[in-house]
């Protein structure tokens, strides 16, 4: 066996991302004097047709490049008598519009005719190039003697001259071998190479770490295993090479021996070894369509010709001198001479007419004002409309003649006028179902990526057994505006108000009218109206620097009447701690000493707080925090730290309180320390701050629910943008003198949690997959999940799903299943939850025993009250007894089954069902499924193993702090999704009668899980659909004179610029 190991790690790729006019070169061929042909040719040397079908397949599912290569193979021997180019096109064609539904085969085959997908090979050809100039010269390659090596580098100098231009040069086969395998750290050529390469383990070839760089292009076989080692087969369908490898490698997949890639490549002197159709279009230049060539010829030959005696109408050469070859308004009038001869003088009496009439008539003024109005009616009165537009766009000077004495139909005319009531003349729109495209940018390449994305959402939802109306519904529905301002919806009781404008004295001078806010003022002046506009909600732990530090600027604001309407929501930091390590439960706090010194100094803070307001004000309890930031600040003089301590709160206390105290501070600061009193409140402030996930900001401001940082600059700069929304709002009449503003703009659009993962910038887009795609191909995960619901939920209809990809062997995967069930018990009327469970590492015992027996519960038990609280409980013992274990023994085991039967019967569960199942299920079908489930979260997602992830209606969430994401965010997650990409499609959906529709089909399937699965599935391919977020909508305008095919899915819809309105529908 021989191996040939890499010369160096670092892999340089060309990325073929260049628009294909960078690529092309104009070669024009004049064959006759006025008779030029112009084609527009690649930069590349051409690619094989059997190749681009795959690659055009696998941009439609990845699944049909490997079934098109099976079909292929398969196929061989039976269309052996494709001969021709032709044939073999016709051949390529059936193969691959078997694979595809009609409206994308035809797609397909004209994809095909383009050449779309040749720069996807160009690419594989530089791969292929590199992969093979990563490893030693050739043995045969030393052979050569200096005359041969003189003469190939002629040869190569030669060619590099006149090949200057060209890129993504076709690699030459390497040692005569028109396929290889490339592992990383050898290259084989031979199949017995690559056999014995299977069979020896990896830690002795020593491979592990040279893995071949993997992209998202790549085809990887669906059976493949992520976790070993990486085989790379560079070859071309057709070629004997090709299929040996494959079979070879597909079986080694299967067997979890290799994670197997096919990169498509031809090498050069290969073209004999792939079949009579594996060339085809190899060896010819790539030409390129959908491209104009625009000739601006001008004649430089100059002649003195006295014209003054010339007439109109009459030439200016002999005819009987001119090229009579050369055609005259369609006719070639030698070839009529040579068959009519008696009727020389006919003809010849004839071409000249049509030589004077092509001579440019003179066009009078008023014979241009129906013009526009003129070609419309021509083109909508024609037999083939987009023809005849054609024919008078690119031969308008011979037309307009004709067009000008054309008889104007006073209707179409009207019909113009008034829909340039809606839309200016001279304004061209193009909107594919509904969705505005760029007339300037589009191409033809770029149109038809669109309309294959609209017909393969049209083809999913077939499938889906959506009726056709309702697909065009959802193809032309417009989603709602993305908005990026999010509000927190702070309004509780643990919110701490300063003052209220609208009620206390000190504001009883300013005016009350809200249309005050709409008087102009001097630049920086700010409108004193009595008038709670704006809310500054400022959220701190009051032991902070941060947090003093915003007390005084608060107090100081206050006292020079600033128009805000201020207030703290105060948390301790110490005790959020306590509350993330017991996993986001409020539990009785750790015994501690009463002695002060181990006090919480912000609990403390904030219990004084709570007690003066209540015993002394608002304002005296403010004044109290205020003191404290004094004193620390005195103490900090004369020291280094800075840090509060304890005796700062206590003077503060003293100092405070003392002037309205009728006992003494100190008594009452003991008592109030010894009691504990106001714990609960000061516990509950800080759950809030946490359930509201603002704790990781640490000092915040909340402008109306609006997040932004804590500083007197970002408060003005929060407290503009919110004047100009408000003030918006009061011109249109939506904010009146009696409307409570914060109640209003936070029951439009306020969140009950402030999760930046989640609340993504417009900038950022999440990730998105489809699901629908995996679920019509032979991807079985998400056939097999039992979903969960809230209580008395089960028959309901969830619009919105999430999918928990919970690592099983991981403590971070089971808190967030942990969560997710929470999630549940909390209650949700609109959502479900579905489990895919995977493996890190090798599951042992225990670990196998919870997946059955979750998935038991899941599909048996779901519609029961109590199944939630028994999932929780098994979650928690499973976690606390055995996650971390390392070893698992028959006892333990059997132990395990014995306490689930436990939980069971307690929750009103039979444990029959579980005694039964568990100890007799097969412990390698559950390690195989856990396996699949990490195949495919790798294909889906392009995550390892061990990953855990949140799917929700296919957008994608990686919680980065598990401790961190709550139920809430679930919750936030449903009404975030919900609202912007959800709900629409939704209300789509429900007016479908199934019953009506498919009248054959089964009631019993017709179940709220059948109607949630659609609406899972549509809306997540809905959200990988790239479109535009301006819309048009030309129902509004009159189009009585159209052209168009009503009933088709795709709707492209055209306002042109003639001065008239056309819709066209594909």
């Amino acid at each position: 066996m021989e191996y040939r190991f890499r010369s160096g790690f670092c892999v340089l790729i060309i990325l073929v991302c260049v628009s294909l006019c960078g690529f092309a070169s104009v070669c024009a061929q004049i064959q006759k004097p006025k008779n030029v042909q112009v084609a527009v040719r690649a930069k590349w040397s051409g690619t094989p047709l059997l190749l681009e079908a795959g690659e055009l397949l696998a941009s439609e599912r990845k699944d049909l490049f490997w079934e098109f290569i099976e079909k292929w193979l398969h196929s061989e021997e039976n269309d052996a008598d494709s001969r021709t180019a032709k044939d073999c096109l016709k051949r390529i064609v059936r193969h691959g519009s078997s694979l595809l539904s009609e409206s994308l085969a035809s797609l397909f085959e004209f994809s095909l005719t383009l050449r779309s997908a040749s720069p996807r090979l160009v690419l594989y050809r530089q791969l292929a190039e590199e992969s093979l100039s990563s490893f030693p010269p050739f043995d045969d390659s030393n052979l050569k003697n200096e005359v041969g090596g003189a003469s190939e580098a002629n040869e190569k100098l030669e060619t590099k001259k006149s090949d200057s231009l060209l890129v993504g040069v076709n690699p030459k086969s390497p040692g005569g071998k028109c396929c290889w395998v490339d592992t990383g750290g050898a290259l084989f050529l031979e199949v017995s190479e690559l056999l014995m390469w299977l069979r020896s383990p990896s830690e002795l070839t020593g491979e592990s770490f040279q893995q071949p760089e993997l992209f998202d292009f790549d085809h990887i076989h669906a059976e493949s295993s992520i976790s070993s080692r990486t085989a790379i087969l560079y070859g071309a369908l057709g070629s004997d090479c090709f299929k040996e490898f494959h079979i070879n490698l597909v079986q080694a997949a299967k067997e979890g021996k290799v994670m197997y890639v096919v990169r498509p490549v031809l090498p050069s002197g290969c073209e004999a070894n792939v079949g009579n159709c594996g060339a085809v279009g190899a060896k010819d230049s790539l030409n390129l369509g959908g491209y104009g060539v625009e000739l601006a010829l001008k004649n430089m030959e100059y002649k003195a010709i006295d014209d003054s005696m010339i007439k109109e109408g009459v030439t200016l050469e002999d005819p009987r001198t001119e090229d009579l070859s050369q055609e005259v308004r369609g006719f070639v009038f030698s070839k009529l001479l040579e068959r009519k001869p008696d009727l020389t003088s006919e003809i010849m009496s004839f071409r000249d007419y049509l030589l004077s009439s092509t001579t440019s008539e003179t066009l009078e003024v008023w014979e241009l004002k129906d013009l526009g109005h003129q070609t419309a009616q021509r083109i909508v009165h024609a037999s083939d409309p987009l023809q005849s537009m054609q024919e008078i766009s690119q031969n308008f000077p011979s037309v307009v003649s004709s067009l000008s004495r054309m008889k104007l139909n006073d209707s179409i005319k009207d019909e113009i006028v008034a829909n340039q009531r809606y839309m200016p003349p001279g304004k061209s729109l193009m909107a594919l179902n509904g969705a505005l495209i760029n007339i300037e940018d589009i191409d033809l390449y770029l149109l038809i990526d669109l309309v294959h994305q609209e017909l393969s959402l049209a083809d999913q939802f077939s499938k889906l057994k959506i009726p056709r109306t309702i697909t065009q519904k959802l193809l032309s529905t417009v989603p709602p505006a993305e908005s990026s301002m999010f509000r927190v919806d702070f309004r509780s009781t643990h919110v701490q108000y300063l003052n209220n404008l609208e009620e206390d004295a000190m504001y009883k001078r300013w005016r009350s009218n809200i249309n005050e806010i709409l008087m102009p003022v001097f630049p920086g002046q700010l409108r004193y109206i009595r008038k709670n506009l704006f809310h500054a909600v400022y959220v701190l732990d009051p032991a902070t620097v941060c947090g003093l530090e915003v007390i005084d600027m608060i107090m100081s604001l206050y006292e020079n009447h600033f128009p805000l309407r201020f207030g703290v929501i105060l948390y301790s930091s110490k005790f959020i701690k306590s509350i993330e390590i017991n996993g986001g439960e409020l539990h009785s706090p750790v015994a501690e000493d009463d002695s002060p010194v181990n006090e919480d100094i912000s609990s403390l803070i904030i219990r004084l707080f709570l007690f003066i307001k209540e015993s002394h004000g608002t304002q005296t309890a403010f004044q109290f925090l205020s003191n404290v930031n004094r004193l620390r600040m005195e103490s900090a003089d004369s020291a280094d730290d800075d840090a509060l301590e304890i005796h700062h709160v206590e003077g503060a206390f003293v100092e405070t309180i003392l002037p309205k105290a009728k006992t003494p501070p100190q008594d009452m600061l003991l008592k109030l320390e010894k009691e504990k009193t106001f714990m609960d409140q000061s516990q509950e402030s800080s759950m809030f701050v946490f359930k509201l996930g603002l704790t990781k900001l640490k000092c915040c401001l909340l402008m109306n629910g609006l997040v932004s940082e804590s500083s007197e600059e970002a408060l003005l700069n929060a407290m503009n943008d919110e004047l100009q929304r408000i003030q918006e709002q009061v011109y249109y009449g939506n904010i009146n003198s009696y409307t409570d503003v914060l109640e209003k703009v936070l029951s439009e659009s306020g969140i009950n949690r402030y999760n930046p993962q989640i609340i993504t910038d417009a900038k950022v887009k999440p990730k998105f997959i489809s699901l629908a795609s995996s679920f019509l191909g032979r991807e079985t995960e998400l056939k097999d999940i039992n979903y969960l619901h809230s209580p008395e939920t089960v028959d309901d209809v969830k619009p919105v799903t999430h999918l928990l990809a919970v690592d099983v062997t991981s403590k971070k995967g089971m808190k967030l299943l942990h969560e997710g069930i929470r999630f549940l018990i909390g209650g949700s009327n609109g959502a479900r939850l579905g489990v895919l469970f995977s493996a890190s590492r090798e599951a042992d015992l225990p670990s196998i025993i919870f997946v059955k027996a979750f998935e038991i519960t899941a599909s048996t038990y779901s519609h029961k009250k109590k199944v939630l609280e028994f999932l929780d409980q098994l979650c928690s013992f499973y976690e606390r007894t055995y996650l971390l274990a390392s070893s698992a023994t028959a006892d333990s085991t059997q132990a395990f089954i014995d306490k689930v039967c436990e939980f069971a019967e307690a929750n009103g569960l039979s444990s029959k069902v579980y005694r039964a199942s568990l100890p007799e299920y097969s412990k390698g079908k559950v390690r195989k499924q856990l396996n699949k489930v990490v195949q495919f979260l790798h294909r889906q997602l392009g995550v390892e193993s061990g990953a855990n992830a949140v799917i929700t209606n296919g957008r994608v969430t990686f919680p980065i702090d598990e401790s961190t994401f709550l139920s809430h965010d679930l919750s936030l997650l449903e009404s975030v999704e919900f609202k912007h990409r959800i709900k629409h499609i939704w209300e789509i959906i429900e007016e479908v009668n199934w019953q009506e529709t498919y009248p054959d089909i089964d009631p019993d399937m017709l179940t709220s899980k059948f109607v949630s699965d659609i609406i899972l599935f549509v809306t997540s391919s809905m959200a990988m659909r790239d479109r535009s977020s301006e819309s048009a909508r030309f129902e509004i305008l009159s189009a009585e004179y159209r052209y168009g095919l009503l009933n088709a899915i795709i709707h492209t819809e055209f306002k042109l610029n003639l001065k008239f309105f056309l819709p066209l529908f594909l």
